[in-house]
């Protein structure tokens, strides 16, 4: 049997196989952020497709943190049964699910919040049009953290297997991480034990409100890829410190990028363009060896997941892309596929208010990779 189809324990989470479709917009919510009939079927089919473990689109944990109004929400109490909903489906097939907790920070945009967008640090800049970002204060950021809090406790009510943060792409918590975007002075900017402050309080305070068997994921930048932003070395001192205050996540999808430079997410065309953060995942492993971590990243081929998994000791493989083009992809795995044909053209984006959906036509690939 592939090493794919192996079930594998994460910290105190027991999954049927090693494959995960990563967070992905699906657009599929209503105009509140509700649960429609359109993403339960969707989900549906990812967990009879055998899927192992699914992290759910980005949800806003606060209104003023929604990125859009297709952002699913679990800021209250009412979407509890909706989300109880997509968890149902999911289990029947024994698949977990996690829901990935989300804060936009200064890209909510203003005109759907109807506020200013809340930002770690501003500048000069910064402060154009009607409703520019503001820093936030002390009681903001203790608001949010709270935000998480309760928004985990309502993921565990709604029958979610875990949460995972998003720390990475330049939202909320990848903004006080980033030396780029995080230019306080006071105890939540400056060195990377201050940064790091936010997303450790975070992280408790969902373990108070939820308890410590409660399985907390992170996805987090390897690297911003943006001047002055995150390194590698400062993603791994953001570990340690986690894990030497007692506040270690549980697993840690790695990924990078704050606005995913084109020349990491287009033209997956051969192996050798797979796996683009593995390299810094590798370091990661070297220095914090207990944590388990995820891969993201281009991944298309059996061969390179399954040398991802026996070779680099990664706990588990995962995809975005190849379940929007096919969302039958790990079936297909099992049953004896080689591949996914998906070259990561990113026209499955498709309008800014349309479902995310494959668009790729043989014509439109052609035309992209100048056939």
């Amino acid at each position: 049997m592939s090493l794919l189809f192996e079930s594998r324990r994460v910290a105190q989470l027991e999954v049927k196989n090693r494959l995960m479709r990563s967070a992905t917009a699906e657009r599929l919510v209503d105009k509140s952020g509700a649960v429609t009939d359109d993403l339960v079927a969707l989900y549906k089919r990812l967990a009879q497709s055998e899927v192992g473990t699914i992290i759910t689109g980005y949800t806003s944990i606060h209104p003023r943190g929604r990125s859009g109004w297709q952002m699913m929400s679990i800021d209250n109490d009412d979407f509890i049964k909706g989300l109880q909903r997509l968890t149902k489906a999911v289990h029947e097939y024994e698949t977990r699910i996690l829901v990935q907790l989300c804060h936009s920070g200064r890209y909510a945009p203003s005109i759907l919040i109807n506020a200013r967008p809340l930002a770690v640090s501003v500048s000069p800049d910064d402060m154009k049009g009607d409703l520019p970002p503001a820093e936030a204060t002390d009681k903001e950021i203790e608001e949010v953290i709270n935000a998480f809090a309760e928004s985990a406790y309502r993921a565990r009510e709604a029958g979610f297997d875990g949460v995972q943060i998003h720390a990475a792409h330049g939202y909320l918590v990848s903004q006080f991480l980033s030396p780029a975007m995080n230019k306080r002075t006071d105890q939540w900017g400056g060195n990377v034990e201050n940064r790091t402050r936010f997303l450790m309080e975070t992280i408790k305070r969902i373990r108070q409100k939820v308890g410590t068997d409660y399985p907390v994921w992170l996805k987090l930048n390897c690297e911003d890829f943006i001047p002055n932003g995150l390194t590698i070395a400062d993603t791994i001192s953001t570990l340690k410190h986690l894990t030497s205050n007692l506040a270690s996540p549980d697993a840690v999808e790695v990924s990078g990028g704050c606005t995913f430079p084109e020349v990491i997410r287009k033209d997956i065309l051969s192996p050798g363009a797979e796996a683009y953060f593995l390299p810094q995942a590798e370091k990661i492993k070297q220095s914090v060896p207990n944590l388990p971590l995820i891969l993201v990243g281009g991944l298309r081929t059996r061969e390179v997941m399954e040398k991802v998994l026996s070779e680099h000791k990664m706990n588990l493989v995962s995809m975005s892309r190849p379940f929007i083009r096919n969302p039958a992809f790990a079936l297909t795995l099992k049953k004896g596929g080689k591949s996914s044909d998906c070259i990561s053209c990113n026209l499955c984006l498709g309008a800014k208010k349309e479902p995310v959906k494959c668009r790729a036509t043989e014509d439109a690939i052609a035309k992209l990779i100048g056939k």
